[in-house]
């Protein structure tokens, strides 16, 4: 990863940028929305009631770990998060 802080123009300082972001990104954009997409699935079936401070984060974390170790379809994100949300709900009451 090359950050550029010296004198050189606006569109070296720019690709520079790009290309350090992209380093940091390790899923891709389409990745990421299909993410988004699964915990909001994910949080729609919990009801209000056992929907407590941290819950959200939990399932994100699961949906996380779950496309780090390579599910990366909707379905395979929803169910390995949705099998854990008792588990969840339970241990943040």
């Amino acid at each position: 990863m090359v950050v550029s802080l010296g004198l050189v123009s606006g569109r070296q300082q720019r690709s520079d940028y790009v290309a350090a972001r992209e380093d940091a990104m390790p899923y891709s954009p389409e990745l990421i929305e299909t993410m988004r997409a699964a915990l909001e699935a994910v949080m729609s079936k919990i009801p209000a009631d056992q929907s407590v401070f941290g819950v959200k984060a939990a399932v994100a974390e699961r949906i996380l770990k779950a496309a780090a170790h390579g599910q990366t379809s909707f379905d395979g994100l929803v169910a390995s998060a949705s099998d854990q949300v008792q588990t969840i709900v339970a241990t943040l009451s």
